[in-house]
């Protein structure tokens, strides 16, 4: 897997990373997602999603 914007969020490691972008993608299209979607990621809990989602909206 090449290197995104995910590789500097704290918690995502390779397992998630690949999760995140089999679901949605891309890392774009991860970024312009709700905390709801990548909630709905397999092997992203709540806490992580937050953080995600917090990564690309503050």
């Amino acid at each position: 897997i090449r290197r995104s914007l995910l590789d500097q969020i704290n918690g995502i490691g390779s397992m998630r990373k690949r999760s995140l972008l089999n679901h949605f993608g891309s890392a774009r299209a991860v970024e312009s997602a709700s905390l709801e979607e990548i909630k709905s990621v397999e092997g992203v809990e709540e806490k992580v999603a937050k953080k995600i989602y917090n990564f690309f909206h503050e």
